[in-house]
């Protein structure tokens, strides 16, 4: 395709400037065509013949930058840009620059890029016909990775107000889903960065705002319905399967049992050990933890009950659930340590290494968003307070989910020591 472009160039250069029906130049389709930002490719070759083709737009008012964008073409925009700054403000009929368009199209690699590159700064804050920003535009979107990249930089206002005077801080209130959500929900980090780095509110009156929301939350009544009931089906079968499976770990225990004919026929071989007692408080926690977030299921599940009890029991049951899935990992590792250490230590510490694998996949979300969450807030509000703020979050996530687990080593500890 490249060598047919420079004969086509080479017999007639004018090829350049015609248009389509739609008012698309050659380098608007050449913008919208994947990795064309080397030298000699397609893209570059038309823009080298027609420089002038960046400042021509189709009849939507895109120009070709606005088309990289929307592609997420960033060696395209990058090439653009050093043969013309200037294009970088370029704004179509809707007053779009190719930021705007790129938030708007979720292209987190052009964010990213705009936000990194200093000689961009000046189209930061560029407002569009509704008066919205990129950060506006980031945050309707619900990417935290953009509007993370957007914090980040000092150079965007957070207080600007769109044509409905909403700062980005009221667009973040509006997004947060009524009723029932995710704690890792997005958009709720978004509004907790927004909150911690002092953005302001715009003219949005308080008991307008709630009149709305609440309006929204009846309105959505029997989607949040819904919801309880598809979520409890699914919680259901994970709670009980733990439930099962600890269950009859505590029945079948590793080491056996001993002979009927010995002074305490009947018991375990390996009571007495530190694993062995955490094994039995483990398996505990994941069977109770399991069962209760079973029970609460069942709750919020009872069509007699209010909407809003339902919700109260399913978030109860989600948490119970997770806390079960540790106890149950927990009792996994201790069991295999308990039967592989006197004979293969190595791989029984190998084991428990990889079984922590799951806790760490539990919890995945929270770790993943307070990492994109701690360079912008650093840049915003400085590095002790992030780090107070993170470690306190962090800390208490941490005894939150393992709270059972630090119980079953100080108990296993003491009951050593007792007997």
């Amino acid at each position: 395709m490249d060598s047919l472009t420079r004969k086509l160039l080479k017999w007639n250069n004018d090829l350049t400037t015609q248009r389509d029906e739609n008012g698309s130049t050659p380098l608007h389709f050449a913008a919208a065509l994947m990795r064309q930002s080397q030298q000699g490719s397609v893209c570059w070759q038309v823009l080298e013949a027609n420089p002038a083709a960046l400042y021509q737009s189709d009849h939507n008012g895109l120009f070709p930058i606005h088309v990289a964008a929307s592609v997420g073409e960033r060696g395209t925009i990058t090439m653009f840009l050093s043969k013309s700054p200037s294009s970088a403000g370029l704004q179509d009929t809707k007053r779009r620059t190719f930021l705007h368009v790129a938030a708007e199209k979720k292209k987190v690699r052009i964010v990213h890029y705009a936000c990194r590159n200093q000689s961009l700064s000046w189209i930061l804050n560029m407002q569009d016909n509704d008066g919205n920003t990129a950060l506006h535009l980031a945050i309707q979107a619900g990417s935290l990775i953009m509007f993370c990249a957007l914090l980040g930089n000092r150079h965007v206002h957070l207080n600007l107000t769109n044509k409905k005077g909403q700062t980005p801080l009221d667009v973040s209130r509006y997004k947060i889903p009524p009723g029932l959500f995710d704690d890792e929900n997005s958009e709720r980090k978004i509004h907790f960065a927004l909150t911690v780095t002092k953005a302001r509110s715009g003219g949005c009156r308080q008991d307008h705002f709630e009149e709305n929301y609440s309006h929204q939350l009846k309105h959505n009544e029997r989607e949040e319905t819904e919801k309880v009931k598809e979520s409890t089906h699914t919680l259901c079968i994970g709670t009980v399967l733990i439930a099962t499976v600890t269950f009859g770990a505590i029945f079948a225990l590793p080491g056996g049992y001993r002979v009927e004919d010995h002074d305490n026929g009947g018991t375990p071989t390996l009571p007495g050990r530190y694993a062995f007692d955490g094994f039995i408080i483990a398996s505990t926690f994941a069977f109770i933890l399991s069962a209760m977030a079973t029970v609460s299921l069942m709750r919020s599940g009872y069509s007699i009950s209010n909407p809003y009890s339902r919700r109260i029991y399913l978030i109860l049951a989600l948490y119970l659930g997770s806390t079960s899935i540790t106890c149950f990992i927990t009792a996994f590792a201790l069991g295999i340590y308990m039967v592989l250490a006197p004979v293969a230590r190595e791989t029984a510490l190998a084991i428990c290494v990889i079984s922590s694998l799951v806790v760490v996949c539990n919890k995945m979300e929270f770790w993943l968003k307070w990492a994109l969450l701690a360079r912008p807030l650093c840049a915003r509000i400085g590095l002790i307070r992030t780090a107070v703020m993170v470690s306190t979050s962090i800390l208490l996530n941490l005894f939150m989910e393992f709270w059972p687990m630090i119980l079953t080593f100080v108990w296993a500890a003491y009951a050593r020591n007792l007997f």
